[in-house]
């Protein structure tokens, strides 16, 4: 039997739940495919070369904005009675959020994935006491030892053309009372919605709103079934789900578009969704 190939690697299999993905929106620089199960987004980018259409920069440069997100997800670790006794950080970047780990638990044991070596070298030097290994987050995952108490992906699993592997490899290193948190765009919201709609109804004409809300970048949308077929195929089962947004601090682009899409989220925020799916992922 011939094992499928992720649309992310250039084949037509969802690279979520492995059922067939179908090619739907052309950018024209990529192409975006739709699972016919779990409803997940994917893009083909990765494989021919596609570039994002802008250089992110405010994203990189505030990293404070996220300390509200950070300060969230400690509390929801208390009220399990979760030990940080160890944690990595896969797609650690500049290690803002190690350096706070360790001002929360200086004896904790710490370890970062970068797989950019000038965020890496950043990272080492905002945390003497982590380890920072640089490269690509399967291949250093799969030479890690562990076991961690907190594994964290913030706003990385978006980006693997494979996230199920990865969530094996790091299921391996967890602790058996330890969690992983997945923080990834919502396919769900508004923003990715208003992305697809206006390529839909503009019969193909208006692409630079979905190649802003699927940037190239990005290879993996995820749905809230997707999420849950993904920690299921993984062995692991979610312990919460939240949603968030996007602080407008890290949002690069025209002040009246960032303006109107912090209003936006905040106000989808409020009524139950979210830019971002939060998960706390356990043992099954």
């Amino acid at each position: 039997m011939t094992a499928a190939v992720f649309t992310t690697l250039g084949g037509t299999a969802c690279p979520v739940c492995t059922a067939p993905a179908l090619p739907e929106i052309e950018i024209p620089e990529y192409r975006l495919f739709r699972c016919t199960d779990c409803g997940c987004w994917s893009s083909d980018a990765l494989v021919r070369e596609a570039r994002t259409s802008f250089e992110p920069k405010h994203y990189f440069e505030n990293d404070e904005a996220d300390r509200p997100r950070w300060d969230e997800l400690f509390t929801r670790l208390r009220k399990s009675a979760a030990t940080l006794h160890s944690v990595l950080d896969v797609g650690c970047g500049t290690g803002a959020f190690l350096a706070d780990a360790a001002r929360r638990a200086p004896a904790s044991r710490r370890s970062g994935i970068e797989i950019d070596p000038a965020r890496a070298a950043r990272a080492r030097g905002l945390d003497p006491g982590a380890e920072i290994h640089t490269g690509d987050a399967l291949e250093v995952a799969a030479r890690l030892e562990g076991p961690f108490a907190l594994v964290t992906l913030w706003d990385v699993f978006e980006h693997l053309p494979d996230p199920v592997s990865l969530l094996r490899e790091l299921r391996r290193t967890l602790d058996e009372t330890g969690a992983i948190y997945v923080q990834t765009i919502h396919e769900q919201s508004l923003l990715p919605a208003i992305g697809r709609a206006s390529h839909r109804i503009s019969g193909g004409r208006i692409v630079h709103g979905v190649r802003r809300t699927h940037e190239a970048h990005h290879l993996v949308f995820f749905t809230r079934a997707g999420l849950a077929l993904a920690a299921e195929r993984a062995d692991l089962r979610i312990r919460e789900q939240w949603f968030g947004r996007l602080d407008r601090r890290r949002m690069d682009g025209p002040p009246l578009v960032t303006a109107a899409a912090a209003a936006l989220l905040t106000v989808e925020n409020a009524l139950g969704n979210g830019l971002f799916v939060n998960l706390l992922l356990e043992r099954r």
